[in-house]
């Protein structure tokens, strides 16, 4: 089941590349994803300072890095 929206728990607030997405169609995947990147805000979620929300596609892996700090 894909899930929209769904907050995850950050080290920190900034830009966060997305490095993999195993459900990306060059992996046979349905190729739902975040565009690339997600953006974290300083909003703290389950013991991690930072928080976003991300896209989740179903039966899937994401990783991500920390690319930048966010501009405000």
């Amino acid at each position: 089941m894909t899930r929209s929206a769904y907050r995850l728990g950050l080290p920190r607030a900034g830009r966060w590349r997305e490095l993999v997405n195993s459900d990306a169609a060059v992996y046979g995947g349905s190729g739902l994803g975040n565009l690339g990147a997600i953006h974290a805000r300083a909003e703290g979620f389950r013991d991690f300072p930072a928080s976003a929300e991300i896209l989740l596609p179903p039966l899937s892996t994401l990783f991500f890095a920390f690319e930048s700090d966010e501009l405000e």
